[in-house]
């Protein structure tokens, strides 16, 4: 079963637009998760299911 956490929208300043994710631990430290520390990713935000999904990118 893939692991689930509670993550938090960040933004770091109030003259940029520019807003993180945070992704828990427990998420981040699954052997399964794709992704390295400063790669770039693909989002796309789906507005009839009112969420995002964070891609690679190929």
């Amino acid at each position: 079963m893939p692991k689930e956490g509670k993550g938090r929208i960040i933004k770091l300043s109030d003259k940029a637009d520019t807003r993180y994710v945070s992704i828990p631990a427990k998420v981040a430290s699954d052997s399964q998760f794709p992704f390295s520390d400063g790669e770039e990713v693909r989002v796309i935000i789906h507005p009839d299911k009112k969420c995002l999904t964070v891609s690679k990118i190929e």
